[in-house]
């Protein structure tokens, strides 16, 4: 004999799912477009019917129970289900806003002067790039799928490779006026070496593929991000291992040039990122699978 239960609301639902993954009323109700008072009132409701509680209320914040967790770790994927199946109703699934996180420098290098070609492909879908470095959580914004940068190590997100970094030392003319290029390996060592924060062993690693030792005392300097880096090379103060492909057009113009051609292939790499899911955004996919060709295009 079938157990008879009473279901929850899909509105009680939909906002408890949105508040457990934000972890916060205020964030939910703004993804929702309602008031904080009105997602208190829901939960409260769905608190009473389930006949526990879902929440710890700490100071001005929430924490959800790990139960809750749980339960909305379940929904969620129930409401992509749902999702794919209308989407499977709609005539034209491939359509509406497609919102991509992407950091401003490679955004502006590779991703911008491309995206036209996307759009005329795809007509119905508009590309909404969010140009900002801050490494969002997927579960708290409504990003759709990023643009990273790394070695592909984050939890909770579909990784897929769009390139891996190909590095050469880059520099900016004014930095080699006078010399012929390219430069061999001992006269770059003499040169201030930038690198990322973490992977000064990138120099060391290069020049062993060169054929040539770092000294033992070289003048090296870190910043925090990659296009820190570039900034060094493009002020004539420094070099830069740079990936090939990001650089290309800025050595076509003549703003940097390769001192030398030995690639390194380093372990970090381009990644087109979003939340790990049983059915994928197809415009997602799309986006990815042209992006890939796009790079491919790009001469080494």
């Amino acid at each position: 004999m079938a157990i008879s239960y009473r279901f929850p609301s899909l509105k009680q639902l939909r906002v408890f799912e949105a508040a457990v993954r934000r972890e916060s009323f205020k964030e939910a109700a703004d993804e929702l477009f309602v008031t904080q008072a009105a997602i208190s009132h829901q939960i409260k409701a769905l608190e009473a019917e389930l006949g526990r509680e879902l929440f710890r209320r700490q100071g001005r914040g929430v924490v959800p129970t790990e139960a809750a967790r749980k339960f909305a770790g379940e929904i969620g994927a129930a409401f992509d289900r749902i999702q794919a199946a209308a989407a499977g109703l709609s005539d034209n699934p491939m359509s509406g806003t497609l919102r991509l996180s992407i950091a401003p420098f490679y955004g502006n290098r590779i991703v911008l002067p491309r995206l036209s070609k996307f759009h005329s492909l795809y007509p119905d879908i508009r590309v909404e790039p969010d140009m900002s470095s801050t490494v969002l959580d997927f579960r708290k914004t409504s990003i759709d799928a990023g643009l990273r940068y790394g070695k592909g190590l984050w939890n909770g997100l579909t990784v897929s490779k769009v390139h891996a970094d190909a590095l050469v030392p880059v520099a900016a003319p004014s930095l080699v006026q006078g010399r012929t290029l390219p430069l061999a390996p001992e006269e770059i060592a003499g040169m201030t070496l930038g690198y990322i924060e973490g992977d000064e062993e990138d120099w060391s690693a290069w020049f062993a593929q060169a054929g040539h030792a770092l000294p033992e005392t070289p003048r090296m300097i870190s910043y925090g991000n990659r296009a820190r880096v570039i900034d060094l090379a493009f002020s004539g103060h420094g070099i830069a291992l740079a990936d090939t492909k990001l650089t290309a057009a800025d050595v076509a113009a003549g703003h940097l040039v390769r001192l030398n051609e030995t690639p390194l292939y380093g372990s970090r790499a381009m990644y087109l990122v979003y939340p790990e899911t049983d059915y994928p955004d197809p415009r997602v996919l799309a986006f990815g699978e042209w992006f890939r060709s796009e790079i491919e295009a790009i001469p080494d």
